[in-house]
């Protein structure tokens, strides 16, 4: 059944909220609905965003699952605001910026995802996570940093299953060259690079500092497609996601990532010159 394209992602947040919800409280669908005097296929359909949510059901939902006082309100207010288009939302620790995102790849066919000052994160190595994080926040403690790169690591999860949706990414030369953690972290993070670009489901362009001023310029981004639901845009920058779902802001970003394209190099020229980039580092 084709998801709702009304569906804003304030809901489809909530919903898969939800089920992440149940599931920790060991629950199966055909359980909750015998509790809540629902239909198993209705509980089916709020957890998939095909169903609109309901504060009263989403009230009582949380209410058997036991969710604290602060995460229920935070939920509950999603839903009153659902007829908002776009999403935005600050949170101290990029675990939980994360969590959204990871949310969504988890049910992405199609990424595409422009980068122009790191390494896109779904083809990082763990010590390049590690090296980077530790240059934009060097006072975090040991702990929250092996939580923060455990994080990255497991979002990365998303491209090993069986169903891993077409990854397409594309990046920036001077990211490349950009000397990042201790001597041999970028060469084997390059060398992981040329190895992950060889899968059938992942393609990796390079946009040469030959191409002077274009439109990646204007900062990173992340197009998410679904199968049955509408596209998303993230945006991500100094502890601030930002979802965006209009049609109008699709159309920029998926413009911008074409021109974007058009002075890419092609995937053969990108893995040769990861492979001399490579080789200059020895």
């Amino acid at each position: 059944m084709p998801g709702n394209p009304h569906t804003s992602v304030r809901s489809r947040q909530v919903a898969a909220e939800l089920r992440v919800l149940r599931e920790q409280a060991g629950l199966s669908g055909n359980e909750v609905a015998k509790r809540m005097g629902m239909s198993p296929s209705k509980i089916s359909r709020i957890e998939t965003g095909n169903s609109g949510l309901q504060i009263e059901d989403v009230a009582a939902l949380l209410g058997l699952y036991q969710v604290p006082a602060a995460k229920r309100d935070e939920l509950l207010d999603l839903v009153r605001r659902s007829e908002e288009r776009g999403w935005w939302t600050r949170q101290p620790g990029l675990p939980q910026l994360w969590r959204s995102l990871i949310d969504f790849e988890a049910k992405a066919t199609r990424v595409q995802n422009y980068e122009a000052m790191f390494v896109p994160g779904l083809l990082q190595t763990a010590e390049y996570t590690r090296a980077i994080i530790q240059g934009v926040a060097p006072t975090i403690s040991e702990a929250e940093l092996d939580n923060l790169v455990a994080s990255r690591m497991a979002r990365q999860a998303v491209l090993t299953r069986s169903a891993a949706p077409q990854f397409f990414a594309v990046v920036d030369e001077g990211a490349l060259r950009r000397p990042v953690g201790e001597p041999g972290v970028m060469r084997r993070q390059l060398h992981h690079l040329l190895g992950v670009a060889g899968q059938p489901h992942v393609t990796l362009r390079v946009v040469p500092t030959a191409a002077g001023a274009h439109a990646g310029l204007r900062g990173p981004f992340l197009i998410l497609e679904f199968a049955e639901e509408p596209a998303l845009v993230h945006v991500e920058n100094h502890g601030t996601c930002l979802f965006l779902e209009e049609e109008a802001d699709l159309a920029d970003y998926r413009l911008a990532l074409g021109t974007i394209l058009h002075v890419a190099l092609a995937p053969a020229a990108t893995a040769e010159l990861l492979g001399t980039i490579a080789a200059e580092l020895g």
